[in-house]
């Protein structure tokens, strides 16, 4: 995904999608009354750190996305999974959420990555019990389906390798060797080998493409 709007519209689907899995998953009857109901709460956990340019093109569209269908609170926790993903700093991850969230209600938690994916599929009811959960990865085939749970949903998001080759070789046409800085996280380097599959699979006038894997 290129554009904001590409991810605003991923995130549309997302989003609509949980209407509907929530609605399964509620059974609260709704006053007639005019009183304003509750706002629904949100958790997002990003496997990301705070601040990646991109990571917050996701949270800026899941914003827009949920603000324009209902009245949402969103909260967002930045794992940094990318950097730590050892199970210790997991366990302090773990710790930490069940501080937070043993005195807040959330009424759907969104995992976005692989290993905030494992976390949930792992921790999520002994963290968030059995609300709506949806798991965003990048690779189905990799997903632990025997611990998959009644209230989860997983989806799998993807990335336009060939349309961005194609829009570098655009600005740059000069350019002939793409360097790829990866952290050491299961969804970063999966995406950089993607990446490397495709120009494999659909060649170009670049001569290389360099994963290069770092903390």
């Amino acid at each position: 995904m290129t554009r904001s709007t590409g991810l605003s519209g991923f995130f549309k689907k997302v989003f609509s999608i949980f209407l509907l899995f929530y609605l399964l998953f509620t059974v609260a009857a709704f006053s007639l009354a005019a009183e304003k109901p509750a706002p629904k709460r949100v958790s997002a956990i990003f496997v990301f750190k705070h601040g990646l340019p991109w990571a917050y093109r996701i949270e800026e569209s899941l914003r827009k996305t949920m603000q324009s269908s209902v009245s949402v609170e969103l909260d967002v926790e930045h794992a940094d999974q990318s950097r730590f993903p050892e199970k210790q700093y997991q366990s302090k991850i773990v710790d930490l959420y069940r501080y937070k969230y043993s005195k807040r209600k959330i009424d759907l938690v969104l995992a976005v990555g692989d290993e905030a994916t494992d976390l949930l599929l792992e921790y999520g009811a002994s963290l968030f019990g059995h609300i709506p959960m949806m798991l965003i990865n990048t690779n189905q085939k990799k997903l632990r389906h025997n611990l998959l749970q009644p209230n989860m949903v997983a989806i799998e998001w993807g990335f336009e390798y060939r349309k961005t080759i194609v829009l570098i070789q655009d600005l740059l046409p000069e350019t002939k060797h793409i360097y790829v800085i990866s952290e050491t996280s299961t969804t970063d380097q999966r995406i950089g080998i993607g990446l490397l599959q495709h120009w494999i699979r659909y060649p170009t006038d670049l001569r290389s493409i360099t994963l290069m894997v770092c903390r």
